[in-house]
């Protein structure tokens, strides 16, 4: 399962801090009816519509972080006015970001693992959810992600 995955640091407390982001994501997902899924968490809209937020654990500035992202689309895909749109709709997020991953458009917040807690995980999650989906009909036409 995506929280036994290792990345960055191999201190001890790593694994028991993801563990615990886990056991609070697990029941995260159980209320809301959310999958987990082995990268992350796959959330399903009234409308049909779906998408998937990815985990990614790592160490900064010795702080335990996890990353969360969701894609919207490829990059090569957009021409360069939608992009710019992109971009100005990057400015009016209320937290997050857009950015580029390998080659795909995402939304990714970033969340110290040591004072995550239940709220915190649901709102970025839903909010990384929502959002990306909106922008993929949006900026895509699609639900591919």
């Amino acid at each position: 399962m995506w929280a036994d995955r290792r990345i960055g640091s191999t201190i001890e407390g790593t694994m028991a801090t993801q563990e615990h982001f886990a056991q609070i994501l697990r029941r995260v997902c159980a209320e809301r009816g959310w999958e987990i899924t082995p990268n992350g968490v796959r959330v399903r809209f009234a409308n049909g519509r779906q998408q998937i937020v990815e985990l990614g654990f790592f160490e900064f500035q010795r702080e335990e972080l996890v990353r969360l992202h969701t894609t919207i689309g490829r990059v090569d895909a957009l021409e360069p006015v939608r992009l710019t749109v992109a971009l100005r709709m990057n400015a009016q997020l209320a937290h997050g970001a857009l950015a580029i991953i390998d080659d795909d458009l995402v939304m990714t917040d970033t969340l110290m693992m040591d004072d995550a807690d239940f709220r915190e995980i649901e709102a970025s999650v839903h909010f990384l959810a929502e959002t990306a989906d909106e922008y993929e009909g949006r900026l895509f036409d699609t639900d591919q992600y």
